[in-house]
């Protein structure tokens, strides 16, 4: 697969020298009419760099070639929206895509409708990044979110229970991947050595390395202090006076920077002057990238690096490596057996506290997308590792899953960009039970710790995932590290609302919670999933009450203890809430009610436990007993209406058919419901549900299908008609009211 599928991640990933087929492709650019004419000069030379990955100048030819041309140079235009991509320009990616692409057409390529939708994103566009990711096989549920307002509001939940803290040890360089071990934080940056070398001709910066400072020499910046922050702009050579910091590659360094000169502990250093890390040592004949580690308790570290060389198309791929970490840096470096130099890279590895379960990120073939995540096991650390195993379709998309971390408590966290979210790589969790038994659907961190930009590379310290540190490019697009404490003010009520016939989840509900000590109601939306979600912040009984326009409501109670040293508790309801999709016309079928020809008595066949519930438009029944129970349950007022087959005259099977309905009646009414809530009524032959009318041969059975007889829906008793048609619309997702603006008698069924 093309690394340009793996949108900007693969910097991330440590890609740095993992080039996708791009590189090789021919680039067919408009050619002018001379290639020795200047303006020829000009495009040769791009799409020579073009071709040899050197983006940044590729972008400048391109940018210098097509000033002040008027012709259609779509080929060129996006080869140099190809290029800003790479570096990670957003601003002129975009603009150069709307020279190309006003709306999305039929030459639209599906990458580049994920670059735009990305793009929109990070602009907090998600109206029109929805409509660009629209019909992209594997987005369709990352487009569906952006496009509801909803979805977007759910994934923002929880937001002032997180605490985010810019750490001093960032550069204006890429700082990402951190793992703390012996109190002291690991991380991968591409700032620059004290040798000039050059890393790659991408555009020229360092190859990452694996960093080390101690943690208590590790200062934090409130983030908020940061965002009017206008961030200095790395030197460059180039007339393109932008931060030329491409998403695949590992370093800054531009050829000719100024900064290469000056010593180490004065490029980087804290405010007060104190050096920022060291390299960790024992990896100098590792010549390439090297990040993204993990270590188990016996202090086997693994990590991800390049192979020492490229391939014969100058693909150079990513393969695992382990070692034993002490102070003294890394030793005993050895191969892992997983990867293959000629054909794909596995990298970001994550390993368990026992080194016996190992995931890890990889593009093998035969993979759902980009990068999927697998696993591989071994009974101890004495022995080898099992073949690599992929994990489900609930946890590996069409996109790319990366930068996996095991907790303690064995859940497993990684970061996703086909997912549902907020933009660009988010970060999802799963115990690693569900994930092996790869049916339950991940749960996406909430905001602010995923953002529009790319959040990945999570490490938590302590086992309830409170405090720790992750990785993000929300500021000036750079990776940078951050901390972050989880202090939740509230515990949590949460459950589900479903469709009582599919168990469908019901979106868009209106969920209100009654809470009788703080005599306050809560309200809330359920999402897509059909979940809600309250605060709880005292003791006692909790009414919850669910609404919405096409169903009738459903409520239940529940009694909790709140403890409020245990501020990260989450109450389950006892039950979902379940809502009868029952309108005014809405009609069953009384299943079984079989007569007898020419005769009103219901069979006693006919008087089954409850079977199911069918509309009658879509061939919805029910049986006499399950009607009971819903006419005992439900405050609705129905018809009964009997059909006779065409046997016998009009006059005749209308007489018949008002005594079958009044015998449906009769049996309601000795199960002790209300007469008044029912009337009956024959229709005789006129409604046949077939062809056998007059003159027309049927078998019995045929004749008996029109034998039937119908429950319709005609009304409510009165204090369901105040509650069904209550504005919802009114009430706001988070919002707390007072009781009295409620209709009277909201919560009384509940009781």
């Amino acid at each position: 697969m093309s690394l340009s599928k793996i949108k900007h991640i693969a910097y991330k990933m440590l890609i740095c020298i993992l080039m996708f087929n791009i590189g090789i492709l021919t680039v067919q650019a408009n050619t002018p009419k001379s290639r020795n004419s200047k303006q020829g000069i000009l495009l040769k030379k791009g799409d020579i760099a073009y071709r040899e990955m050197k983006y940044a100048i590729a972008a400048e030819y391109f940018e210098s070639y097509l000033k002040g041309r008027k012709d259609n140079q779509q080929n060129t235009l996006i080869h140099l929206a190809d290029c800003y991509w790479q570096i990670r320009d957003y601003k002129n990616t975009l603009r150069v895509y709307k020279l190309v692409y006003k709306t999305v057409n039929k030459e639209t390529s599906p990458q580049d409708q994920i670059r735009m939708g990305e793009l929109y994103a990070r602009l907090g566009e998600y109206e029109l990044a929805s409509a660009w990711l629209t019909g992209v096989t594997g987005y369709e549920r990352k487009a569906m979110a952006y496009s509801e307002k909803e979805s977007l509001n759910d994934m923002k939940r929880d937001s002032l229970d997180w605490r985010l803290k810019y750490l001093s040890i960032n550069t204006p360089y890429r700082e990402f991947s951190p793992f703390l071990k012996n109190n002291n934080l690991l991380f991968s940056s591409n700032k620059p050595l004290k040798t000039r070398e050059k890393a790659f001709s991408w555009d020229g910066y360092s190859y990452s390395h694996l960093w080390e400072i101690p943690i208590n020499k590790v200062d934090t910046i409130n983030i908020s202090l940061l965002k009017a922050k206008t961030f200095k702009k790395k030197s460059s050579n180039y007339t393109n006076d932008q931060s030329l910091a491409e998403i695949f590659e590992c370093g800054d360094t531009k050829p000719g920077n100024d900064m290469l000169h000056l010593p180490l502990n004065k490029l980087f250093t804290h405010a007060d002057s104190k050096p920022v890390g060291k390299i960790v040592e024992g990896l100098e004949k590792i010549r390439f990238n090297a990040g993204s580690v993990t270590i188990d308790k016996n202090n086997h570290i693994y990590f991800s690096a390049n192979y020492s060389k490229p391939d014969k198309k100058r693909v150079n791929r990513i393969r695992l490596m382990e070692g034993i970490y002490s102070s003294n840096g890394i030793k005993n470096i050895k191969e892992l057996p997983f990867g293959d130099a000629g054909s794909y890279s596995v990298m970001h590895p994550a390993i368990n506290e026992e080194g016996t379960f190992l995931v890890c990120s990889s593009d093998k073939k035969g993979g759902k997308g980009g990068f999927d995540l697998y696993y591989s096991k071994r009974k101890d650390i004495q022995q080898p590792w099992d073949t690599l195993k992929a994990f489900g379709s609930n946890i590996n998309t069409a996109g790319n899953e990366v930068f996996p971390c095991i907790t303690t408590k064995d859940y497993l966290i990684f970061s996703s960009d086909a997912m549902p979210g907020l933009g660009g790589l988010d970060i999802y969790r799963i115990s690693m039970k569900e994930a092996l038994a790869q049916g339950t659907e991940v749960q996406q961190l909430s905001y602010p710790i995923n953002s529009s930009a790319d959040d990945f590379g999570w490490y938590q310290i302590d086992s309830k995932g409170k405090k720790g540190y992750f990785t993000s490019d929300r500021l000036n697009n750079d990776d940078n590290l951050f901390n972050y404490s989880y202090n939740p003010k509230y515990s949590f009520f949460e459950g589900f609302v479903i469709e009582k016939e599919s168990l469908n989840p019901i979106a868009g509900a209106t969920v209100f919670m009654y809470s009788i000590k703080e005599d306050l109601v809560y309200v809330a939306k359920s999402n897509k999933n059909g979940k809600y979600r309250f605060p709880v912040l005292s003791t006692g009984k909790l009414i919850v009450k669910a609404v919405h326009n096409k169903y009738l409501s459903d409520c239940l109670t529940s009694r909790i203890i709140f403890d409020p040293q245990e501020m990260d508790t989450t109450f389950k309801a006892p039950r979902d809430l379940i809502l009868d999709k029952y309108t005014i016309g809405f009609a069953w079928r009384i299943r079984d009610t079989h007569y007898d020809f020419d005769k009103s008595d219901i069979r006693q066949d006919a008087m089954p436990i409850l079977d199911s519930l069918i509309h009658l438009t879509y061939k919805y029944s029910i049986t006499l007993d399950s009607l009971v129970t819903v006419l005992r349950e439900k405050p609705i007022t129905i018809e009964i209406g009997s059909h006779t087959d065409s046997r016998g005259t009009f006059e005749y099977n209308n007489r018949l058919s008002e005594e079958r309905s009044k015998s449906v009646v009769e049996y309601l009414i000795k199960s002790k419901i209300d007469p008044a809530r029912i009337i009956s009524k024959g229709y005789g032959e006129y409604q046949l549900l077939n062809k056998c009318a007059d003159g027309v041969d049927c078998t019995n059975t045929e004749h008996q299908a029109n034998r039937r007889t119908e429950a319709k829906i005609t009304g409510f008793t009165t204090p369901q008609i105040v509650i069904q048609y209550i504005d919802t619309d009114k009430f706001k997702d988070g919002d707390k009211i007072d009781k009295s603006i409620l209709p009277k008698g909201f919560f009384d069924e509940c009781q």
